[in-house]
Parts: C-alpha cells; sequence; structure tokens
C-alpha cells in the first residue's frame, strides 16, 4: 500500500493525461440510479470510541466509523438504488446496520442472530421502528451515501463532476496499466492543501474486482483495501422494503 501511495504521489507530480476507459462503465451505472452493489472493506477504520454507540445526526450515511461493535473488523457492505429508494447496510458476519430510504422517510435498524438461527430487528424498540423525515440537506452537502465514508468515498470519486457534490474532493484520472497478474488498473488522484489521496480501480477484463485508497496529511496514512463481490445494474427489489421481522410505527 505504501508503495502504491508513493507511486500515485509521483504520477500527480507528473500530471499524466490518459483517457479512463473501463471505469466509465461503472460511473454510467451509478449515475443511472439503479444497482446492487455488495463488497468487503478489508481494512475498516481504526478504533475512534470505546462506546457502542452510533451518531447519525447530521450524517447522510452510517457512521459505522464511530461504533465501536463494527470497529477492527474486516465489513461487509451492500448498497440498492432504484430512483428514489435506496438501501444501505454495513456489518460484521450477521451483524448489521441498516437504512431504509423509501421516497421521504428515512428507517435506521439493526439486524442480529436470534436463538432460533434466524433475524432480529431494532429500530426505535426491538421489532420496531419509526421512520425520520429524509434529511435532503445532509445528502445535498454530502453527496450520496454508500455505507462506510472509505467506500463511500471510493465511489463518489467516480461520479462526474456534475452529479457530485461540493464537498466530494474532485479526482483526476492519472494512470493506467496492466499488473503481472493479469489485472489491469486505472489511477485516480485528488490534491486539496496538503492532502493527497489516491484510488486504484482494478478489473478482471471489464469486471471492476477490487479498490485500494490512500490519502494522506503528511502526518497520518489512511488506507483502505475493498474487494467487489457484485456491481450489476439490477436493484435487488426485496432489500428495498422493510424486513418481515420489522413493524413500521411510523405516524403519518
Amino acid at each position: 500500500m505504501k508503495k502504491f501511495f508513493l507511486l500515485i504521489m509521483a504520477l500527480l507530480i507528473l500530471s499524466a493525461q490518459v483517457e479512463a476507459s473501463k471505469i466509465e462503465a461503472y460511473q454510467k451505472i451509478l449515475e443511472g440510479g439503479r444497482y446492487t452493489i455488495r463488497y468487503d472493506n478489508l481494512t475498516p477504520a481504526p478504533r475512534v470510541t470505546n462506546r457502542d454507540a452510533v451518531d447519525l445526526y447530521g450524517k447522510n450515511g452510517l457512521a459505522v466509523e464511530g461504533n465501536d461493535f463494527f470497529l477492527n473488523r474486516p465489513l461487509r457492505g451492500i448498497i440498492v438504488s432504484d430512483d428514489d429508494n435506496r438501501y444501505e447496510e454495513v456489518g460484521y458476519k450477521d451483524f448489521f446496520q441498516c437504512r431504509l430510504i423509501k421516497g421521504g422517510e428515512n428507517f435506521i435498524f439493526t439486524r442480529y442472530p436470534n436463538k432460533n438461527g434466524g433475524f432480529e430487528y431494532f429500530g426505535d424498540r426491538r421489532g420496531k421502528v419509526a421512520a425520520n423525515p429524509r434529511n435532503y440537506l445532509a445528502e445535498f452537502l454530502n453527496g450520496e451515501s454508500f455505507g462506510d465514508a472509505n467506500f463511500t468515498e471510493m465511489m463518489s470519486a467516480i461520479l462526474s463532476e456534475s452529479q457530485n457534490d461540493s464537498a466530494q474532493r474532485k479526482y483526476k484520472f492519472v494512470a493506467e496499466g496492466t499488473l503481472d497478474n493479469g489485472l489491469t488498473y486505472e489511477d485516480f488522484s485528488a490534491k486539496d492543501g496538503s492532502k493527497v489521496s489516491a484510488i486504484r480501480y482494478y478489473f478482471d477484463g471489464d469486471t471492476l474486482k477490487k479498490i485500494s485508497f490512500a490519502a494522506s496529511d503528511g502526518k497520518k496514512l489512511r488506507k483502505c483495501i475493498v474487494k467487489i463481490l457484485e456491481f450489476s445494474p439490477a436493484p435487488e427489489q426485496n432489500l428495498l422494503s422493510l424486513p418481515s421481522g420489522l413493524v413500521d410505527t411510523t405516524k403519518r
């Protein structure tokens, strides 16, 4: 990862101008608004709290980096989008934070295993959840959420400038190549003051297989590796409704 980051730093300085190709197909899927994405985050965020708590106020997404239970473990995520409806899930083994957006409503709940081999859900209470109004302001300021913060940055970097929020750093395509194992890659980088970041997208043929990310402000190095399990233009419709074990108690 360190060698990869140094390579991207050099490419950024040289400002190589090459035209990206394979990632554009995934850009079109994201901007089309209809997709299912499954991924494994192999390097989750470091521990930042000792409390099993989630701060969702003012955020557009699942703040798993602030949840003690999910830290220091590989994470699995699912993102499903069908125009105005959206589902996000991030977790470890059988414990997941979930968010369902349907129209103007936002449902936040947790899924965890029960003693019978099935699942239970906790929203406001065990087995019950009430919707909050959709936070359009957070979405406008922070852009789309893709589960955890690292994966959100990886996906946001794919979006065209017209589709991205103003707070997102602007990534530019700097290089492409082929590895000894036959995988090809496309490299992107961004510089914002003293902070430099780089993202490499790996492909098997035209299929996106892995993404690596590194960012540094000159003092701290943040890095992440994600394995892509699925990235298709077909929304998994069964995830765009509340599960049968969770009762909607919203007063409308």
